[in-house]
């Protein structure tokens, strides 16, 4: 890797104004020594351990992406193990910090680094991830499933399949919603509904969440990055429930409010990361009681063709990753987010699970005959312009 090469680095957790100082700092080090990027495009990542979510957004972004390079930096940095986390004692000075990028230059492969990519404004929402402009004469093919790979990272992690016959391993895909985000705000949506009043959820630096289930609206008061680091970890106790007071009122003028529902969906992606709750049954067949609006929501990737499966009729977790030939993890986690949101049940009687077994052999035909680059074209530009509920159905 030549010096002259711009790293990618994307920021986690920072604010506008200390990305704005930040940016002045990195300007100082060489025209082109490395440029701001947006985190899914990123070669490095760089986070402040500490901000009090340090630790969240650290170990939220190496679960997101176990292979790139991290710089932290704080006042008395934790002298890891991890060959990939390169450590800088605060204050940062421009050569520290100037040779913490070269040691992230030996640890890329050699054409890992591209040219100065427009700097990223921070999202205080999840969107899915762009194409790549950046390589114009890429093959087609290439770039969709670049797109596709992309937001497997995003909204389902990357937990490899399991053999689903081996109890031990079995034990990996499940999780407990109650011990993570996606918990705390159920309870919290329940006992707003119960005193009849909105509720805040307060993280270590103060109110993060306002939820308002009588009009259906959130108010996100972490940038997207912040509020999935806290929704990929089990929460610890680290947070809080309260009413909001009219002491509130200042701080909710200053943010924009966003679905509730689209919320939840997000969180039990973001808790899930391709597993599914403690006690799913993997043979018990899935009925889905109600399309989601994935028109607003965000879409994880094979949704239309495994929302379409289950509503033709019960086929089980299990079948559903076999009959589409996708990986688990996106089966799983596209059930744990529609679960969340009271969009699936699973039937348990023996005939119901008789019934799925012969379903999954019936439709098996049938998707086996399916053109391949068909379904991918399909099922990208699913993704990228919302697909229509009836249009769905037929993926």
């Amino acid at each position: 890797m030549t010096a002259h090469n711009t790293l990618r680095l994307c920021h986690t957790g920072m604010d506008s104004r200390s990305l704005y100082a930040f940016e002045l700092f990195l300007s100082r080090i060489s025209p082109h020594a490395c440029q701001i990027s947006g985190e899914e495009s990123a070669d490095v990542a760089f986070i402040d351990l500490d901000n009090e979510l340090g630790a969240y957004l650290l170990e939220g972004h190496r679960l997101l992406y176990p292979s790139r390079p991290l710089i932290v930096s704080a006042r008395r940095p934790p002298m890891g193990n991890d060959p990939l986390t390169i450590e800088v004692v605060k204050p940062v000075g421009l050569s520290a910090f100037s040779a913490a990028l070269e040691q992230v230059r030996r640890l890329l492969p050699g054409d890992a680094t591209t040219a100065p990519a427009a700097p990223a404004e921070p999202a205080r929402t999840a969107t899915p991830p762009a194409l790549d402009s950046r390589q114009p004469s890429a093959d087609p093919i290439s770039l969709l499933r670049q797109i596709e790979e992309r937001l497997s990272t995003f909204y389902v992690g990357s937990m490899p399949d399991v053999d689903l016959d081996d109890l031990a391993a079995r034990s990996a895909i499940y999780y407990t919603p109650e011990h993570f985000l996606q918990g705390v705000i159920a309870r919290a949506i329940a006992h707003a509904r119960e005193i009849q009043r909105p509720v805040r959820i307060d993280d270590p630096n103060g109110a993060a969440l306002y939820l308002d289930p009588r009009s259906g609206i959130a108010y996100q008061a972490r940038s997207a990055n912040a509020l999935r680091a806290l929704a990929q970890l089990p929460t610890r106790g680290t947070v809080s429930l309260s009413r909001v007071e009219s002491s509130d009122a200042p701080a909710l003028e200053s943010l924009a409010g966003r679905s509730l529902e689209a919320l939840e969906w997000d969180v039990a992606l973001w808790a899930s990361r391709g597993r599914v709750p403690v006690g799913t049954h993997l043979d018990h067949p899935v009925r889905l009681l109600a399309w989601p609006n994935l028109t607003r929501l965000a879409v994880p990737p094979e949704a239309m063709r495994i929302a379409g499966l289950w509503s033709k009729g019960g086929i089980s977790l299990r079948d559903t990753v076999r009959l589409l030939g996708v990986p688990q993890r996106y089966v799983f986690a596209f059930y744990s987010a529609c679960l969340a949101l009271g969009h699936v049940e699973q039937l348990s009687s023996p005939g119901a699970v008789a019934v799925a077994r012969h379903n999954a052999l019936a439709v098996g035909t049938v998707e086996a005959g399916a053109p391949p680059m068909r379904g991918l074209f399909k099922r990208i530009l699913g993704k990228l312009l919302g697909a229509r509920v009836g249009e769905a159905a037929a993926g």
